[in-house]
């Protein structure tokens, strides 16, 4: 979903309703898909690769209604326990509690405000606002859970660089749009980017390293690589390994014309209890 964001499917059929719930969520920080119909909804819960954090679907929906949706959403494999806030005009309390029957933990009576949405999404799945290294851990344990169960690789590249003009924002904008939708891009600081690369190994990994000139054209930038399970089983060993190898080309002579200045610290994880 980008960024290891936590993720929202919103079903909502006013456009109006779903074009401004859209924007606040994102504005805090959320990932947002739409859908415009339970069909919809339905297609695109099977067709992302890990189940959303959260799931909004507005009860009133043409073809099959809210509750119809819900039930059927909760029997696609990973949505059992996914939370489901309901939106709805009709606050009858059969209706709220035939959703809540059907797996709904949440409701919200139309017309809502702004901080009630906002208050709701933080209640059921917490804020998006996330420190990095968080956010790298958690995309680590999701790509490792991936990877066991489909016996798939993954890599994790740290790229750093000792300064330059692009704003890492820019950046990290440049790198998303030309990696793939199942690719992770979680920005530290000014200096170091990570980036997790699900279904690749170490061929594919060094391709996007070697791309990453064309899509960030700035000199200096220097790369450490981990491949799941060759160079770890867990997040910390394969972080260790990334790292290793980043110091290893901070040794090496620096490019020409390479900007100066000391390289900032590479992200530590702390041993897991």
């Amino acid at each position: 979903m980008g960024y290891g964001k936590k993720s929202i499917l919103l079903v909502e059929d006013s456009t109006l309703t779903r074009f401004s719930s859209k924007r606040l969520l994102e504005n805090k920080g959320y990932a947002v898909k739409e859908a415009i119909s339970g069909e919809e909804a339905l297609v695109k819960a099977r067709e992302s690769l890990d189940p959303f954090d959260l799931v909004i679907v507005d009860i009133h929906l043409p073809g099959i209604d809210g509750l119809a949706t819900i039930e059927k959403i909760k029997k696609i494999p990973g949505y059992r326990y996914v939370p489901v806030m309901i939106l709805t005009a009709d606050a009858k309390e059969s209706t709220v509690k035939q959703a809540i029957q059907l797996g709904a933990v949440e409701y919200l009576c139309k017309p809502f405000t702004s901080e009630q949405l906002l208050q709701r999404v933080d209640k059921l799945i917490g804020r998006s606002e996330e420190e990095p290294e968080e956010v790298l851990k958690r995309v680590l344990r999701k790509e490792l859970n991936r990877a066991k169960r489909g016996n798939t690789k993954f890599t994790l590249v740290l790229a750093q660089r000792k300064a330059g003009k692009l704003s890492m924002a820019e950046i990290s904008r440049r790198l998303r749009r030309r990696l793939r939708e199942i690719d992770e891009v979680v920005v530290f600081n000014d200096y170091l980017i990570a980036l997790v690369l699900p279904l690749t190994g170490a061929e594919g990994s060094h391709t996007v390293v070697k791309k990453f000139g064309e899509w960030v054209p700035e000199k200096g930038w220097r790369f450490g690589q981990a491949v799941y399970l060759e160079d770890g089983a867990n997040e910390k060993e394969l972080l260790n390994r990334a790292q290793e190898r980043l110091r290893e080309e901070e040794r090496k002579p620096a490019p020409v014309n390479a900007p100066g200045g000391a390289p900032p610290q590479t992200p530590a994880l702390e041993q897991e209890q």
